[in-house]
């Protein structure tokens, strides 16, 4: 999967019609005002559509904006338009859109980003809450969510060294998921209990074998954004592993959560 900015984009027709194909007004109103030129002077400047895609497939998309449907407002920014097509539903795909323009807010400086609509119960999902209800453009009540940028310390934690057992070894099944394979050694930290309840989870750098007990250090955190637990990233050698690279190898299960990596 990849994600594209649409203002960046040389085929940008061809996308506007992948758009156009979704079962949703509003995305068709969207397909509109990037045909006019007009999503620039209704939603901001420096607003941005962003496209989650699979070679010339659309998965995703939704816009991260100056301005949505909520006049008279100083909220800013606002995440828009979310949609995901039908035949990809159910793997929080959209959750890897948001986790970009979160990343990207909080680069910015922004404290908070703001969703409006007319659901309850999907942005928790994702990591939102309800902040209130205000009157969108044509009069009608809107919620508004507000997902905080958050700001971790886990110097206290990255550093460390630590010691466990590996409950998944490297290309063992989920338990629960057979069709998902570990490519990496998965297991806990003993003694430290986490966030849900259990022993802490670490993902095991340095090795490409399976094993089953380990002693490393603890080189990261990663954080998830909608979920109570964080991961810890832990190598057993002293070769430096990229952001890129631990990113990699986690995804095969982190893809299904929204999440920061910590250094």
């Amino acid at each position: 999967m990849e994600i594209k900015e649409f203002s960046s984009l040389e085929n940008k027709n061809s996308w506007i019609s992948k758009i156009k194909e979704a079962d949703w007004q509003a995305a068709k109103y969207l397909a509109r005002l990037l045909e006019s030129g007009e999503f620039y002077t209704l939603c901001g400047i420096t607003s941005k559509v962003f496209l989650l895609t699979d070679n010339t497939n659309l998965i995703s998309f939704c816009t991260y904006a100056e301005k949505d449907d909520i006049p008279d407002t100083d909220l800013t920014p606002w995440i828009g338009f979310v949609y995901t097509f039908p035949q990809f539903r159910g793997k929080r795909r959209i959750g890897k859109l948001i986790e970009y323009i979160y990343l990207l807010a909080k680069k910015e400086g922004f404290p908070a980003l703001y969703i409006s609509t007319d659901q309850q119960g999907l942005y928790e999902n994702f990591g939102a809450i309800y902040a209130c209800t205000l009157k969108d453009i044509h009069g009608e009540d809107s919620f508004i969510y507000k997902l905080s940028i958050q700001n971790k310390d886990f110097s206290d934690i990255i550093g460390q060294t630590v010691k466990g057992k590996i409950d998944r070894p490297l290309g063992s099944h989920h338990p629960r998921h057979p069709e998902m394979i570990y490519p990496i050694n998965y297991g806990y930290v003993d003694g430290i209990i986490a966030g849900d309840g259990a022993e802490q989870d670490v993902y095991i750098f340095g090795t490409d074998k399976p094993i089953y007990e380990y002693e490393g250090k603890v080189i990261a955190v990663y954080h998830r954004l909608n979920d109570c637990e964080d991961k810890w990233i832990v190598s057993l050698d002293d070769r430096p592993h990229t952001d890129e690279e631990i990113l990699e190898k986690i995804s095969f299960q982190e893809q299904y959560f929204m999440g920061e990596l910590y250094r």
